[in-house]
């Protein structure tokens, strides 16, 4: 597989990286999905939430299903000559992963990868945002990097905290890469200090 800049930079390949298919519901030019920028999003196909979010606005991406397995060399070609697109209007564009659950076991890598490729193709030109139910302690557990991606809507839809701005939900939480780490490093003292509790008690 042979991702092109649009310099023409062929850039290292990833195929001994690409196992199986991602299932994947749709590619969109969307505006919105990212607050402020226009944006490529990638619709993941399958949700692992359990039990599913009330009010959900895309309960059709909740199943995995095979059939929407798609074949990841061709949707990188895909998502990158859309960026490439878009970027030859705007100075700087989002690529967005959501779904259905872009961090599901089943689509996780292929979120990774894809994000990976993303950004070095087009470095600081393209912000990665990827939506999850998931919250930031959920993500420390995660079996991929999350090195490649920039901001995060974090936390469940729940309709009842339903509102018109960004995000859709107001408990969920709009987090930069900076702002979740700051939030993993209080994470994993406030755990290191229960493990001395247990260890200290009498």
């Amino acid at each position: 597989m042979e991702i092109m800049q649009s310099e023409g930079v062929v850039l290292e390949p990833f195929q001994s990286l690409i196992l199986g298919k991602p299932l994947l519901r749709v590619v969109r030019v969307m505006q919105g999905d990212h607050p402020s920028l226009p944006s490529v999003s990638v619709y993941f196909q399958g949700c692992d939430a359990y039990p599913k979010c009330l009010g959900c606005h895309n309960p059709e991406t909740w199943d995995f299903d095979e059939k929407f397995a798609v074949d990841f060399s061709h949707l990188v070609q895909h998502v990158v000559a859309k960026l490439d697109v878009l970027l030859n209007v705007y100075d700087k564009v989002a690529l967005v992963l959501l779904g259905g659950e872009p961090l599901s076991p089943r689509n996780r890598k292929y979120a990774y990868i894809l994000a990976r490729v993303v950004k070095e193709v087009f470095q600081e030109k393209v912000v990665v945002l990827v939506y999850s139910w998931r919250t930031p302690k959920d993500l420390l557990e995660l079996d991929v990097p999350l090195d490649y991606f920039d901001e995060y809507v974090l936390g469940r839809y729940l309709q009842k905290y339903h509102r018109d701005g960004f995000p859709a939900s107001a408990n969920q939480l709009y987090l930069t890469k900076e702002e979740l780490k700051q939030i993993f490093e209080t994470l994993k003292i406030n755990n290191q200090m229960k493990k001395g509790e247990v260890l200290c008690s009498f």
